[in-house]
């Protein structure tokens, strides 16, 4: 029988079509899956499709056959972040379950530094491998006060500039010349973690992960799930934590690695050879449902739709597209 590694990651993907703002997305996948796999050799990599175009299919048919992804999931259809977390977090059977976008460039050493926050804090119950600036929880968060009645001093921190610009870049910013001020705890062995965590990429233990789910899933785009996962999290009597060095880089929709990314490289393996779910009760405004009946017009009529994606993309590479 197949023993699972000790962590498993699940990587979601969505490219409707190469048009657009998903043009360069297939070989934003590839430097995605390639760091991935390079940086943790022995985990196991499962990849879920969420309803892609024949060719992002086909291209992870064969990184799947070629063995550089353990595990593939197909779906027709995009069944949105939260159906995909309610089975995988119910049901892969890895001690450490983790989660990233198909979007992420992996560092090495990102496994490594989670495993020792695992270690030196047993709540440790989410951590994500760079350092949250974000609070998602907008200051609601439980995991400082658990932390202190543990004894833990919480402390605010400055992440590294280097760190601090593979936050802000990924996301399209300049650096600010003022860096915000994070809040930390550290053990004592010198181990520091920052007391918050993110949403687009994490590991849970396998006993905290069962505890998430159910997450509702009616809704395909819905942010208040992200919000669910943290609050699930604490409510369980668990904290959510981040590494104050960050060991992801957010690609988006650009294959391009700025030079600073690249002073940071990772061994790339050889590269191989080359719709929006409503539950019926959910109450829909006269706009909605104009909306809904337009875009299943659309999509019910190839030629139709194949002009549409042509005056969208052009309208992208006009707007966003430096020639």
């Amino acid at each position: 029988a197949h023993v699972p590694a000790e962590i498993g990651i699940l990587s979601l993907v969505f490219i409707p079509s190469r048009l657009g703002f998903y043009a360069q997305s297939l070989e934003v996948l590839a430097l995605h899956l390639d760091s991935l796999r390079s940086t943790l050799p022995q985990g196991e990599i499962l990849v879920w499709d969420n309803g892609s175009c024949e060719e992002a299919v086909k291209f992870l048919e064969e990184r799947f056959h070629k063995g550089q992804i353990d595990y593939l999931f197909l779906s027709q259809y995009n069944l949105g972040k939260a159906a995909v977390l309610n089975w995988a977090l119910a049901a892969l059977p890895h001690p450490y379950i983790g989660f990233t976008d198909g979007d992420l460039y992996f560092f090495e050493g990102w496994w490594e530094a989670i495993r020792k926050v695992f270690h030196v804090f047993p709540k440790a119950g989410m951590v994500s491998p760079a350092p949250a600036f974000f609070d998602v929880l907008r200051g609601s968060g439980q995991t400082e006060s658990m932390l202190q009645e543990d004894g833990f001093i919480i402390h605010p921190c400055k992440i590294h500039p280097r760190d601090a610009k593979l936050y802000y870049h990924g996301l399209g910013y300049d650096l600010p010349k003022q860096l915000p001020e994070v809040p930390c705890a550290q053990a004592r062995d010198g181990t520091e973690v920052c007391t918050r965590s993110g949403h687009h990429v994490f590991v849970m233990p396998r006993d905290v992960a069962r505890l998430i789910p159910p997450l509702p899933a009616e809704i395909v785009l819905a942010s208040y799930n992200d919000r669910l996962i943290h609050e699930r999290v604490e409510q369980a009597g668990y904290w959510q934590l981040s590494t104050p060095k960050s060991f992801v880089y957010h690609l988006g929709n650009t294959p391009d690695l700025p030079d600073f990314v690249k002073e940071r490289p990772v061994p790339i393996p050889p590269q191989p050879v080359a719709q929006t779910v409503v539950g019926d009760n959910t109450i829909l405004s006269p706009k909605q449902r104009v909306k809904r009946g337009i875009k299943r017009w659309v999509h019910r009529h190839a030629r139709v739709r194949k002009k549409v994606e042509r005056i969208y993309d052009g309208l992208f590479r006009l707007l966003y597209v430096k020639e």
